[in-house]
């Protein structure tokens, strides 16, 4: 008949619910993460020849609205205007792009 050891059996139990612990905490950090959202809030940054900006479109709720991209790029003198419809499903939309000469010679009325 064998017998074990109490002595040996002891950390090997310490070291189990040590990891059912652990292992529960992990559970319950997971659960409290939050989804990232790709809101920016009007939002510009610019550096490289490019500048970026975000604002609401005003569609969408109060929370979370959709958004506008405007993308200036410097060195092709051209202005993007991309629609982000839902920040949840992952997307952007092109809705427009103009070289920026010919927008403001229009605006000018020539």
């Amino acid at each position: 008949m064998s017998r074990t050891n109490p002595r040996s059996s002891t950390p090997a139990a310490l070291l189990v619910a040590s990891a059912l612990v652990i292992s529960a905490l992990i559970i319950m950090q997971i659960g409290r993460a939050e989804t990232p959202s790709a809101f920016a809030g009007d939002a510009v940054v610019g550096g490289e020849g490019y500048t970026v900006m975000t604002v609401s479109s005003g569609f969408g709720k109060d929370t979370r609205p959709y958004e506008f991209c405007y993308i200036l790029d410097n060195h092709d003198e051209m202005l993007y205007v991309y629609e982000i419809p839902q920040a949840s499903d992952k997307r952007i939309v092109l809705r427009n792009g103009t070289h920026l000469p010919s927008l403001f010679a229009m605006a000018r009325g020539g």
